[in-house]
């Protein structure tokens, strides 16, 4: 029964791991490592228990090995990853050096009699083991599976605290199989059985992991994206590495150049000719820089584009020369030229419906922010109400600020998007009732770089540039304040973008007259009076004053906006 037991773990852990690698295309490689160092282990406590001799029987020791010291590690790493903890490299390195000397002092076994002092090969019923006398060096395996239980149970409790970008039931789960498989060992050790239940546990951890993959993924957003780009037929990609060597060409790039196919091989220098994409492409790319043109082939329009490739965020590996196809627009845009005033306008306002569609996008996504925040219900429509009262007053001022009314029309417009940063913070930190302890705050301080990302990313290409910076600096500086003290960057005085100045204002006269979750709305006397004081200090001096002057107005809105 014994050998039956260890020949099914061994079959449904190489299973797991062929499962997984077919069934994802895209594979995990610690995945794909504890998947193979599970396999061995699982192979070598079925080859000892049908070992014909002691050479035998010792290489299968060593295999189990292999599991003993690593699986723990790759599981440590796993939930690192799971949990977005950033470990200090030096930490990864001792934990991985520390193992490594387990496993080096094992495979002594049979030569030297520092790890067992004596080891003999033993029948019992249908298995084999080995009868062991430890060495003065086999303590430190034990040390080593307490470590990992420790360092296991703190994964469990920070699951439990803090939560994760993953699930906190499988942080959990994960953790406390990998708590128990280290304890079996240590109880193992302690009663000494010659029956090994190591591998079931790690077949269960295996099981769990493998079935966890496709939603581990989905958290990837970077990784969804890549794949669902992919699919797209208008988008071509090659890619080559440092020396301009050619790696990998997805179909439609194969498609649009036959040759790729035909002439190009893999790791080689892609070979001299004449043809459209060797003089067109090739060769323009070929010094390795960032570049972007727009060529004509085979009647067809394409930007293209050259990015690195960059690992760890700051080594560059090779190039990718990206072709997106550009036909559709550029016949739609050519046949515009041609068409009559009627058609023209026709389009002006097909257009218009296409920006308003957009604008309503991002502005859903804002509400979709905000709905996930106990605290701001309906922030975002009134303090776009402010800026547009604001910018009135703002006008007749605009050439003493360097502005005019384009400014203040984009201000308007950007405004929605000042708190698109808390798309990244998690629900636990958003939600929560009452004032947040330094740890939270910390963490939503994090919206406002966040949201200057991804208002970036949502807008570069879509709207002009002067539009995507200034609504980038309304997300990443509305936090800052006139004396230096605000955040994310501490910025001061006219440092401060000035749309981020004037959307300060609007959004703390906002946090002040209405009710959060922490505190009562204040009364608008109150708050006008809170915000004159802090002139100079929180707030720009003369923009203030200028603000000062809507209180009418803004209190005839904000009685509306009770009514309501």
């Amino acid at each position: 029964m014994v050998t039956i037991l260890y020949l099914t773990t061994f079959i449904i852990s190489l299973s797991m791991t062929i499962y997984y690698l077919a069934r994802n295309p895209k594979t995990d490689n610690l995945l794909v490592c504890f998947g193979i160092v599970l396999t061995l282990n699982g192979g070598g406590r079925f080859m000892l228990a049908v070992s014909s001799s002691l050479e035998m029987a010792l290489f299968a020791q060593k295999l189990i090995y292999i599991g003993n010291c690593y699986c723990p590690l790759l599981l440590v790493h796993i939930l690192t990853r799971m949990c977005n903890v950033r470990v200090p490299r030096f930490l990864t390195s001792l934990l991985f050096i520390f193992a490594s000397t387990v496993f080096c002092l094992a495979m002594t076994i049979g030569i030297l009699p520092v790890y067992y002092k004596s080891v003999t090969l033993v029948q019992s019923g249908d298995y084999n083991y080995l009868a062991k006398v430890y060495g003065p060096t086999h303590f430190l395996n034990t040390v080593l599976m307490a470590v990992y239980s420790a360092v296991l149970l703190f994964y469990f409790v920070y699951s439990i605290k803090k939560g994760s970008t993953i699930s906190t039931k499988i942080v959990s789960v994960m953790s406390l199989l990998g708590i128990a498989v280290a304890g079996t060992y240590i109880l193992q050790r302690i009663v000494h059985t010659n029956i090994s239940y190591l591998s079931v546990g790690y077949l269960i951890v295996s099981i769990l992991m493998v079935n966890i993959a496709e939603r581990i993924n989905m958290f990837d957003m970077s990784a969804n994206i890549a794949a669902s780009v992919d699919r797209l037929k208008e988008y071509g990609y090659i890619e080559f590495d440092n020396r301009f060597r050619y790696i990998s060409a997805n179909d439609y790039a194969k498609e649009l150049f036959p040759e790729i196919v035909r002439t190009w091989h893999v790791d080689k220098a892609v070979p001299k000719s004449d043809s459209f994409l060797y003089t067109n492409l090739i060769d323009w790319a070929g010094d390795g820089t960032a570049k972007s043109k727009n060529i004509r082939f085979d009647d067809r329009y394409f930007d293209v584009n050259v990015r690195n490739i960059i690992y760890n965020r700051k080594r560059k590996v090779g190039y990718i020369i990206e072709l997106v196809d550009r036909t559709s627009e550029n016949n739609y845009l050519n046949a515009i030229k041609n068409y009559n005033w009627d058609l023209k306008r026709e389009v002006a306002i097909k257009t218009a419906d296409i920006s308003h569609i957009k604008d309503m996008m991002v502005l859903g996504m804002a509400t979709m922010v905000e709905s996930r925040d106990n605290s701001t219900g309906g922030h975002i429509k009134r303090t776009s109400s402010v800026i547009d009262i604001y910018s009135k007053h703002l006008l007749p001022y605009c050439e003493q600020l360097h502005i005019n009314a384009e400014f203040l029309q984009m201000l308007s417009k950007a405004a929605p998007m000042h708190d698109l940063g808390k798309i990244a913070i998690a629900d636990s930190i958003l939600q929560k009732q009452g004032r947040y302890n330094n740890d939270e705050y910390n963490q939503m301080k994090r919206h406002a770089a966040e949201g200057a990302s991804i208002v970036e990313s949502i807008l570069r290409g879509v709207e002009n540039d002067k539009f995507v910076e200034l609504a980038k600096n309304v997300a990443h500086y509305h936090h800052e304040k006139w004396d230096g003290s605000g955040y994310p960057d501490g910025l001061a005085g006219d440092n401060i973008p000035l749309e981020a100045r004037i959307m300060a204002l609007a959004d703390v006269f906002d946090a002040l007259v209405s009710k959060r979750c922490y505190k009562e709305a204040y009364s608008y006397d109150t708050a006008f009076g809170i915000i004159e004081s802090s002139l100079g200090t929180h707030f720009d001096p003369f923009l203030g004053k200028i603000f000062l002057e809507c209180r009418g107005e803004l209190k005839a809105l904000y009685n509306e906006y009770a009514e309501k």
